[in-house]
C-alpha cells in the first residue's frame, strides 16, 4: 500500500495557490459557487478506477470563488482535502480534459452559503484509501457528495456497495482491487462515485471538454496564468510537460 500511496501522492499532488488572473475570459462559462468540475488525472492508479466505471473522469471539486473573485476548487485530494486555484486543477488533468456541470434547479443565495461552509468545515481531512462512504476519512466524490446532502439536503451521486459497483461494470479489473484491498475486496462497503455524481439527474453540463483531443484552454488561459505565477515566484508547475520557455 505504501508504493500505491506514493503514486496516488505524484498523480494528485499540486500547490494550491491562487489564480494569477481572476477572469478566465472566453475560455469558461459565467461560472457560480458549487459548481461542479470533473477532470481525469492520468495516474495508473486512476486509471484502473475509471476502467471500474467504464467513464472517463477519476476526480471531482466544487468551484467557489474567493474573495479576489479568483476561482478556486474545493477538493479531497491526496493527502488531505484543500481547496486548489482552478488553473492548477485543470492543469492536472490529461490533456486538459474537464467537464463542468450545475445544480438542475439553481441554486440560492442561502444554498451557496451553506455549500461553502460545509466544504470549509472539511478541509485537513486525510484521503480515504479505502473508498468508504462510512468511514471519518474523505475521497473526492464522497466529498461532494457530503458537502451537497449537507447544504442542499439532496444526493449528488448513487450510494452502492462494492459488491454492486463491481457486477455492473464487468469489465473492471478485478486483480487490481483484490491487491488494493490486500487479497480480500470488501464487497459490501458502500461508496459513491464520481461517474455516478456526473450522471446525476439533478446536475446539468455547463461546459463540456471531456474529449481526447487536447483541451484549448491549456495553451490560450491556464498556461499563462501558472507561467505568470512562477514568473513572479508565487506558483509552481502542477505537472511534467506544462513548459513556460
Amino acid at each position: 500500500m505504501g508504493v500505491l500511496a506514493v503514486a496516488l501522492w505524484l498523480g494528485q499532488a499540486a500547490v494550491a495557490r491562487p489564480m494569477a488572473q481572476a477572469s478566465t475570459g472566453r475560455m469558461l462559462p459565467p461560472l457560480e459557487d458549487g459548481d461542479l468540475i470533473f477532470i481525469r488525472i492520468s495516474n495508473p492508479i486512476f486509471r484502473r478506477v475509471a476502467q471500474t466505471t467504464d467513464s472517463w473522469e477519476t476526480h471531482v471539486g466544487i468551484l467557489f470563488a474567493d474573495a479576489q473573485g479568483n476561482w478556486q476548487v474545493a477538493e479531497s485530494t491526496f493527502p488531505f482535502s484543500k481547496f486548489s486555484s482552478l488553473a492548477h486543477f485543470i492543469a492536472r488533468s490529461a490533456h486538459g480534459r474537464c467537464c463542468i456541470t450545475r445544480y438542475q434547479s439553481g441554486l440560492n443565495a442561502e444554498q451557496k452559503v451553506a455549500l461553502r461552509r460545509a466544504a470549509e468545515a472539511r478541509l485537513g481531512v486525510f484521503y480515504d484509501l479505502g473508498f468508504s462512504l462510512d468511514s471519518t476519512r474523505l475521497y473526492c466524490s464522497k466529498f461532494v457528495f457530503e458537502v451537497y446532502q449537507e447544504a442542499t439536503g439532496h444526493q449528488v451521486g448513487k450510494i452502492e456497495t462494492f459488491r454492486q459497483l463491481l457486477a455492473a461494470n464487468p469489465q473492471a479489473p478485478l486483480g487490481f482491487w483484490r491487491v488494493w484491498f490486500w487479497g480480500r475486496i470488501p464487497w459490501d462497503r458502500r461508496c459513491v462515485t464520481t461517474t455516478s455524481e456526473l450522471k446525476s439527474t439533478l446536475l446539468k453540463t455547463i461546459f463540456d471538454a471531456c474529449g481526447e483531443d487536447r483541451n484549448p484552454i491549456i495553451n490560450e488561459w491556464i498556461r499563462p496564468v501558472i507561467c505568470e505565477e512562477i514568473s513572479q515566484g508565487t506558483g509552481s508547475r502542477p505537472k511534467p510537460g506544462l513548459d513556460c520557455e
